[in-house]
């Protein structure tokens, strides 16, 4: 099974390694950064934007991934990016505590996650590093202000909500737009469900969900072949 992660809110995948380290057991795992976070390139401020060019990158993949995988901003890219792919191809989808409601601009609401994201960032990044960051995730949150969910995923998602959410009710926002959800609940925050013990049950979640795939079988997964790999936008 190959699976595509996305990033989320600031652009890198720094956050999501230990969900990679867990998903490349099962086959090839590719992450798919933002761009800004180099110099010279100029982070998106529209989703749409970033899923164009997200399924532009992915359908140049040697083989059309089977899942899609994405926390907080990355699971409306992932969304909007199964949407977009050529061919009829329809992955599935892992939503990780990521809500389609518009983000509002209230400085509780919106200061709250910059300095959240920022905080974490700063510890691994230089200062032009994190003047870059800081710049991306400006953007985003300027993209999550804009964005509206359309259309509809016809192919199974798992939607993985935290108890200690920013919006408890995105099951029901997502109901609209997914064909085939199921719902699945972890007693942390936002930001926990990466991190232990809850990333072993998060990984746990997501391999029941892919041992169901086809006729609903188990399926067993061989090792993986490949280490993860990173597919900026665009493609280099």
């Amino acid at each position: 099974m190959s699976t595509v992660v996305f990033h989320p809110l600031g652009g890198g995948l720094l956050p999501c390694l230990g969900l990679v380290a867990h998903l490349s057991r099962h086959g090839p795992v590719y992450g798919v950064r933002a761009l800004g976070l180099e110099e010279g390139e100029e982070p998106d401020i529209r989703i749409p934007d970033m899923a164009d060019r997200y399924a532009e990158a992915v359908a140049a993949l040697p083989a059309c991934p089977d899942m899609f995988v994405g926390w907080s901003l990355g699971g409306l890219l992932a969304f909007e990016t199964a949407r977009r792919l050529p061919g009829g191809h329809i992955p599935d989808l892992v939503l990780v505590d990521s809500s389609p409601a518009p983000l509002g601009k209230e400085p509780e609401v919106y200061g709250g996650i910059r300095r959240q994201v920022l905080s974490e960032a700063a510890a691994h990044m230089d200062a032009d590093a994190l003047a870059r960051t800081e710049r991306t995730v400006d953007a985003h949150l300027e993209a999550r202000t804009r964005y509206r969910a359309e259309g509809r995923h016809p192919g199974r998602t798992l939607l993985i909500t935290c108890t200690g959410s920013d919006d408890p009710q995105q099951a029901l926002r997502w109901s609209p737009h997914l064909a085939d959800v199921s719902v699945r609940s972890l007693d942390t925050d936002h930001f926990g469900v990466l991190r232990a013990p809850h990333l072993r049950q998060l990984s746990v979640q997501i391999q029941e969900f892919t041992g169901t795939r086809g006729n609903g079988r188990i399926r067993r997964h061989a090792p993986a072949a490949e280490p993860c790999r990173a597919v900026t936008a665009p493609v280099r």
